[in-house]
């Protein structure tokens, strides 16, 4: 973890899309908030989005935006995501579930900086911080023609991998005590209670397949 943090402050200052690869639980979101606060984040949006949360149609205006009218329900103008994390991060969770046809239009904006609303007929411009993170292996679905080689190219100028808590030797025992703590503060019966000799020995041989969560 002291490796993964002095990667994060390096990368911080690159303003380059970044990609985030773990298995689910070990925090790969909290990586990318910490990459975006070390650049002076608090003075900039971080805006998150889950795109296994959305199928394409759904997608495409919860990142773009639309205009009013531009389908049925279109009440009033949406800004998008992507307007709205102007000048900061974009941070696209579980990339790795987007559409081959909604990946092109990601590369497209990645490439050239541009997208557009749905129904407008201009295009606009977006200076954004694109951090992309999945649990899926993409080097895989490039193989197997669901992931495009194209975006993953563009996504990983930098890439962090974090490790699985099976392979942190020292942090489960750490973490073991940090949430007995939190949760002491949470619950009255909680409080005073210590962590036994014998519950540290089986916390550590335990494999976490959910790691940290």
């Amino acid at each position: 973890i002291r490796r993964l943090r002095e990667v994060i402050t390096r990368v911080a200052d690159i303003p380059r899309p970044l990609l985030i690869l773990g298995e689910r639980g070990t925090g790969k979101e909290l990586v990318a908030r910490a990459v975006h606060f070390s650049r002076g984040g608090p003075s900039r949006p971080l805006v998150t989005v889950n795109c296994a949360a959305f199928n394409d149609a759904l997608l495409e205006s919860e990142l773009f935006g639309h205009e009013r009218g531009a389908f049925t329900g279109a009440d009033t103008t949406r800004l998008g995501r992507f307007r709205e994390a102007n000048g900061g991060t974009l941070f696209l969770d579980e990339i790795g579930n987007m559409s081959l046809a909604f990946q092109e239009e990601i590369l497209r904006v990645v490439e050239y900086g541009t997208y557009a609303r749905v129904g407008a007929p201009t295009e606009r411009t977006t200076n954004v911080r694109v951090i992309a993170a999945t649990n899926r292996d993409l080097s895989e679905m490039i193989r197997q023609g669901g992931f495009l080689h194209d975006l993953y190219d563009r996504l990983s100028f930098e890439t962090i991998t974090v490790p699985p808590l099976r392979q942190r030797d020292g942090d489960v025992e750490v973490l073991a005590h940090y949430f007995l703590n939190q949760f002491a503060l949470e619950i009255p019966a909680f409080r005073d209670k210590q962590l036994s000799p014998e519950a540290v020995s089986v916390l550590r041989s335990h494999r976490f397949p959910g790691n940290v969560r």
